[in-house]
């Protein structure tokens, strides 16, 4: 059986120096973690917010597919 464990922690840093302090501190407590786990890896990147866009006008527009039903008189 093949299992995966995922840690996810948001940051929330004002500047790249305070995001590679957290990147640092991180990457200590990966190395015990490592003691554990060989294999264990860390991903780090930014997250950018994002854009707010109005759900109905974004369905509105998936449904106008522009696409006929041809019907025939009975």
């Amino acid at each position: 059986m093949k299992l995966r464990a995922q840690i996810m922690i948001d940051i929330d840093a004002d500047d790249f120096v305070a995001a590679a302090d957290h990147q640092r501190r991180i990457e200590a407590i990966l190395g015990d973690i490592k003691q554990a786990y060989g294999q264990a890896e860390l991903m780090f990147r930014e997250r950018r917010p994002r854009a707010i866009t109005g759900g109905a006008e974004v369905l509105m527009v998936r449904q106008a597919t522009g696409a006929l039903h041809r019907y025939e008189d009975v």
